[in-house]
This record gives structure tokens, sequence and C-alpha cells, in this order.
């Protein structure tokens, strides 16, 4: 399989595209007013505990206090001074908690709509071969490493820990390392450890104390380390970031690639945009003439397989099954593609062979051995439904590229906010010559410019001015 990243970055955003035999599969937005936060550790301040819901609120500095679930608990790290404990993972429960007591805490999940971030005590440093575990003490080598190199692995791994505290996951990245290899990352991730807990005893919260890598350096690390694609980038300041990172992965350099061709911006050469105005949509067509729809809920995300303009030629059954397995791949695509995650409910064409539904599980179980993210996947139901959980980390592409519509309170989506500045903005720069200019959008846009107007490079010539939320998505530009 050809793989290529292309990485662009502007004013607005930094963008990755994750190609796959020339077709988009992933696709990484992280808007300049956005961080990535899921990997950060903060030393946090408890401010409330519901016994009740197993749950705790901890303030981290965000705009919302993150949400930590008692399932979530490893051992917790408290930090009193007096105390400088672990709470032991077996009795690790809000009930040891209390509200005001300083704790380290991971972000496992970023914020969505009205939700804080998903808080745990079960910390993980992520390296390119292994993951750290500083409050665990046992060995694992991950599922996708099978025979005699998943032995020997384990047996190395075993080996070079001895009695170190903590404990490590060897990632599929490590298949067919060196033992000097691992050796050296363990002491690295150690070494970070111990500085990340020297930091946390004397941070005051909400404190920052270790921040994940950016979007590009997790990108590399996560999909150029598996497998031999290149990184094609429009951004020079880039590429000479990606050359160092490939140089520590002990990869060759010459993977990385610089867009050139001025006459045309890189992703629009790879029709980039195009695939993501597709991705909004909730309809998607299938080469046979069958389609998907999807649709998003607060409690799922709903697939449904139709056929469309697909008639088959042999019989109903045989016209059900040929819809389906050409939906699946599709299907594995666009959940990538849009980031979809919790639970997911598709409903295939019914089917009433027995091999016939064992065939497409199989297949989709396969379709997902592409997808980095976990997930686990139901037997197909008697009324053709599968029912399947993707682990969700990130923003889906939706909720990044949408906001909600004011006027239907909800019911509907419209650009977000930064993208309709962005609108604004190239039209401004398109007035020649420059001369003062009156902007008039709804109050979410415009607290967005004035918030961010240095960056946006906008003088005191422009003046911005609130008008009705009635129509979130409009806006005017008047030269005065």
């Amino acid at each position: 399989m050809k793989q290529e990243l292309l990485i662009t970055r502007d004013k607005w955003q930094v963008q990755i595209a994750l190609l796959e035999d020339g077709r988009l599969v992933e696709h990484f937005l992280e808007p300049s007013h956005l961080d990535g936060l899921v990997g950060n550790l903060y030393v946090g301040r408890i401010n409330r505990i519901l016994a009740g819901m197993e749950s705790a609120f901890v303030d981290v500095g965000l705009e919302r206090d993150g949400f930590l679930y008692e399932g979530d608990m490893g051992p917790a790290g408290l930090l009193e001074e007096e105390a400088g404990e672990l709470i032991d993972r077996k009795s690790a429960t809000v009930k040891n908690l209390h509200e005001g007591d300083r704790i380290l805490v991971q972000i496992i999940k970023e914020p969505m709509g009205a939700k804080g971030s998903r808080l745990s005590t079960d910390l993980a440093l992520p390296g390119h071969y292994l993951i750290f575990m500083p409050f665990l003490n046992h060995v694992a080598v991950s599922r996708k490493i099978a025979g005699p190199e998943r032995g020997r692995l384990k047996d190395m791994l075993r080996s070079l820990k001895r009695d170190a505290p903590g404990g490590f996951i060897v990632r599929t990245a490590a298949e067919g390392v060196t033992e000097e290899e691992l050796a050296g990352e363990m002491q690295a991730l150690s070494d970070l450890w111990s500085y990340v807990w020297l930091k946390s005893q004397l941070a005051s919260p909400p404190a920052l104390v270790h921040q994940e890598a950016d979007l590009v350096g997790r990108a590399v690390r996560e999909i150029l380390l598996r497998g031999e694609g290149t990184v094609v980038t429009d951004d020079e300041q880039i590429a000479d970031r990606c050359r160092e990172l490939m140089h520590t992965l002990g990869l060759s350099p010459t993977r990385i690639k610089t867009w050139t061709d001025d006459s045309v911006p890189l992703f629009d050469h790879y029709h980039i945009q195009q695939e993501l105005d597709k991705a909004l949509r909730p309809r998607v067509w299938l080469p046979s003439g069958g389609c998907i729809v999807l649709q998003s809920t607060e409690a799922l995300v709903a697939i449904d397989v139709n056929s469309g303009r697909y008639t088959g030629k042999k019989s109903l059954e045989e016209t059900a099954f040929t819809i389906n397995m050409e939906a699946v791949e599709e299907i594995v695509r666009q959940i990538r593609l849009r980031s979809l995650g919790g639970i997911i409910v598709i409903d295939f064409i019914d089917m009433s062979k027995k091999a016939h539904r064992e065939a497409l599980v199989a297949k989709l179980n396969e379709a997902l051995k592409t997808d980095r993210a976990k997930s686990r996947i139901l037997n197909i139901s008697e009324f053709g439904l599968v029912e399947m959980t993707r682990k969700r980390s990130h923003r889906s592409l939706e909720r990044v590229m949408t906001g909600v519509c004011s006027c239907c309170e909800g019911r509907g989506r419209v650009p977000a906010a930064w993208r309709i500045a962005q609108q604004i903005v190239k039209t401004l720069e398109g007035i020649k010559p420059p001369r003062p200019t009156t902007v008039t959008a709804s109050p979410d846009v415009i607290r967005y410019m004035e918030e961010n107007r240095q960056r946006l490079g906008l003088g005191e010539s422009i003046k911005l001015e609130a008008a009705s939320p009635s129509n979130a998505a409009s806006y005017s530009v008047k030269p005065r």
C-alpha cells in the first residue's frame, strides 16, 4: 500500500492529509486558535466530587473542568506535600479523593460540545516503540504483533526492565527492532517521567507539566513509523522538522519532499478540499450506484446502506450481498476520514444466508486493520445491524469545521466561526487598493476576529460590527 502524508500550514491552521493508494483516508486539522490536548499531563485541583456518578470534576486550567470517571482511574497521583504517595489501583475510587486535592491527570479525550475533557490518572508516555506507564508494573506487546516476534520482544523487554519501576507496552512499530533501540527508548522515557514527576511536585494547580507532541510530530511518529510512506509539505520549516524526526526514528530523510510548484497549492493538486466537502455531507455514493448515509447523534453514529440505483442481475440476496461488501471499505474510510467514534451502528441491507453474513463481518474486521484507532465489532444481528465501538480521542471533522446553528438551536450546523472569518479575510485581501472597510457578521464571528485581530492582520481601518445571529453563516464586507 502506497502512503503519502501531505502537510500544509498557513495562519489559519495546520492540515495533514493521509493518502493510501491515492485516496484520502484520514485528515487532521489543528486550527491556530486550538491546541491538541490529548496526551497532555496537568496538575489539577479537584473542584467537585459526584459520588453517585463515581466521578469527579478537575480544574486543569481549560475553559471547562475535566471529567475524571472512576473507570479511568489507575493509581491516583495525589500531590499533597505531606502525602506524596500513590493510591493503589485496587482502591482507586472517588471515595479516596477530596475536594481541593492536587492531582496529576492526563487528558484522554478532548472537549466535545458542552462536555469538558475526559481525564485519567492511569498515565502513559508514548515513545516511538514503547509506551511507558509509570504507575504500573508489567510488560505487554501489541496484539497486532504475532508469532515468534511477539515472544522475542516480550522476553527482550522483561530482560531489560528487570526490577526497574513502571510498566511498558511494545508498540506495533517496534516489530524487528534491536535490543539496543529498545533499551535506549526505555531510558529516555524513564528520564522524561522523572522530569515530569519533579515538575508536578513543584507546580501550583492548574498547571500543564507535559505537552504531547504537536500534530506534525504525532503524525510522523504514528503513521510513517509503521510503513514506507513519504511526506510532502509546502512549508520548508515543517520539512526540516520532519527530517529531524525521521533521523531520530532511524528512518531515511529522503522520504521527506518539499512541494515547489507555485502554480497550484499542494492540497489543491490532490483535491483535498473537494473530498472534505463531500465528507461533511450525509450521503456518500458508491461506484456501483449504491450509497451509504451517515448521521451523527449525541449518543451514537448511525450508518445506513442503501442499494440506490443498483438493481443487480441475479437475485435480491446477491444484490444485497454485493452492495454490502462494496459498502464495507467505504464505511471504514469514512469513519477514519470523519474521525467518528463511540458507538457506531451500521444498518446493512438484510441478507438471509449465514455465509454472506459471516463474510461481511470478516471483511469489516479485515478493513479495520488499517485503522490505528482501537475498535470492537459485534456479530451481525438478525435485523442486519452491526454494532461496533471505536476509540474517540480527537474532534470529529464535523465538530472542527462546523458549529451549532443558533437559529434552530442545534438541529442543524453551520460553518465554524473561524472558517467564516477565513472567508472574510480573503475577501478583504482582495480589495485593491486597501481602504477602510466595515465587516458585519454574527457575534461569534466578530468575537473571534476581535480576539485574533493582530494574528489575522486586521488593521485599525477594518471596523467590525456584530449583527443579529439569525443567520450565523452570512456576512457582509463594505468598503467605506
